[in-house]
């Protein structure tokens, strides 16, 4: 797996963003996340925090893993371990696209929704749960193993796992 990808962070469309500098190829591990442990409690709509567990989030790090945004069209995907993250390539990226991923793919919050700006021909106009993605975005990502267990647990039985507790293993 290649380390050291090169990315470059400039305004978009709609603020910071990251861009690939070099072509980023399948499977490329981009960025780990590494911001502060933090619980459901001490998060909000403010916060810049990434969804890892039932109520476990990666609070803001100040760098370069803060700045990834959302498509619905992505390509990259958030590789969830224990209690790391991080930002892996889904197909090859080239040099001077941007770096995104679909915040729903980790959402298990039941609580916050974002409008989408994206501009993905793909675009589904909202940011939500991982639950409430339509059947075809859901089953797509399902069969590329990219959703966490927790989401897809969610999915099962209807509404955040934080609400019913740690997932068991």
């Amino acid at each position: 797996m290649k380390v050291g990808i090169k990315l470059d962070v400039r305004d978009g469309e709609y603020g910071k963003a990251v861009f690939a500098v070099e072509r980023i190829t399948t499977g490329t591990l981009i960025a780990p996340f590494t911001g502060p442990f933090l619980t459901y409690a001490q998060t909000n709509a403010d916060t810049y925090a990434l969804q890892i567990g039932p109520d476990l989030y990666i609070g803001e790090s100040g760098g370069v893993d803060d700045l990834f945004n959302h498509s619905c069209d992505p390509n990259a995907w958030v590789r969830i371990q224990g209690r790391s993250a991080e930002l892996v390539a889904l197909r090859d990226i080239l040099p001077g696209e941007q770096v995104c991923f679909d915040y729903s793919t980790i959402m298990d919050e039941d609580d916050f929704t974002m409008r989408c700006l994206c501009g993905s021909g793909l675009c589904r106009g909202l940011i939500g749960d991982g639950r409430m993605l339509p059947p075809v975005v859901w089953d797509r990502y399902v069969e590329l193993g990219i959703l966490p267990e927790y989401v897809k647990q969610s999915r099962v039985h209807g509404g955040p796992s934080r609400l019913r507790g740690p997932s068991p293993g």
